[in-house]
């Protein structure tokens, strides 16, 4: 039997209930032995949404998985973060935020307790205390955390810098965002922190995949169904879609499975481009790269897409393992 994957799930876990899908599927495949979680990084600096997290660590019985959240006491008042308060607000018109309801109805003494890590820290303790080139990075939210790292200078957890550190422990860093190709006009994630973005997508030095898809079908509605109200994956759902049996996009969920399991049997991998966000906020295009040098590569689904749709309501709707 394989090695389970390595991954590192880096999340906003705010603006969207398909984080808290990524989540309940990285878990799944854990109790499938095909994934190990090192850890969770929340790349927002918002308490809740890391106690979210927590709250999930612990339905599927594994509260020692470390989560550590991006820093930022000017959060509430800071120009960096204005248009993602800005985009936050205009959603909330259509749909409710799910952290504060999870948080009154599921946390215990322990959830509360929960020591967090700061975000950048927790990624180089992990990456330094990891084999070489064996850590995926599953990232869904923003990509401000990763810049962080990459920028973050040699200290005691390391004698690497953070590209130094990245280039040698991570193997392939998966980021969600619609870079579909030939071009796209990016919606949320990289666009709610461009710079950081665009940084991290020139910068980045190992292997890094695209995954823009994710509108093609919805995922969620079964999970009223086939899970008891004790499961906050359904609750968030629930909350954020305002009603049970409701699905809703898939980008997260499937960006979880490339992680793990790679693109067979539902995706492909595009190879021999390279991907550019150009300087004007949210355009990105894709330039030939026939020789591989970047390492960038996007993500199509084979069809029938419906196949991976019930792979991933499978995988969410999974019960815990019982420890």
């Amino acid at each position: 039997m394989p090695e389970p994957v390595k991954v590192i799930f880096d999340t906003d876990m705010d603006c969207d209930c398909d984080d808290a899908g990524a989540l309940a599927v990285l878990h799944a495949l854990m109790d499938f032995n095909e994934v190990k979680i090192l850890g969770v990084i929340v790349d927002v600096p918002i308490e809740s949404s890391a106690r979210c997290v927590t709250i999930i660590n612990n339905y599927y019985n594994r509260h020692e998985i470390p989560v550590g959240l991006l820093e930022d006491l000017n959060y509430e008042k800071s120009k960096k973060y204005q248009l993602y308060r800005a985009v936050k607000k205009q959603l909330s018109k259509g749909r409710d935020y799910y952290t504060g309801a999870i948080i009154e109805q599921f946390s215990s003494d322990i959830i509360r307790s929960e020591k967090k890590w700061e975000a950048v820290k927790l990624y180089r303790f992990l990456l330094s205390n990891s084999e070489d080139h064996s850590i995926i990075i599953v990232a869904v939210g923003l990509l401000t955390a990763l810049k962080a790292l990459l920028d973050s200078p040699p200290d005691d957890i390391s004698a690497l810098n953070g590209i130094e550190l990245v280039k040698r422990k991570v193997k392939k860093l998966v980021t969600m965002g619609i870079g579909s190709f030939p071009s796209a006009q990016a919606q949320f994630n990289w666009l709610m922190d461009w710079e950081s973005a665009r940084f991290v997508i020139s910068h980045w030095p190992s292997n890094l995949v695209v995954q823009p898809n994710g509108t093609e079908f919805l995922t969620g509605n079964k999970l009223s169904i086939r899970t008891p109200e004790s499961n906050p994956i359904r609750k968030i759902y629930e909350i954020y879609l305002r009603g049970p049996r409701k699905g809703n996009f898939s980008w997260d969920l499937i960006t979880a499975l490339y992680g793990v399991r790679g693109p067979e049997p539902y995706l492909e991998e595009k190879k021999e481009y390279r991907i550019i966000l150009e300087p004007e906020q949210g355009k990105n295009h894709w330039i030939p790269d026939q020789n591989n040098e970047f390492n960038h590569s996007f993500l199509v689904i084979k069809p029938p897409k419906i196949k991976l749709k019930k792979a991933l309501e499978d995988l969410i709707t999974k019960p815990p393992m019982k420890k």
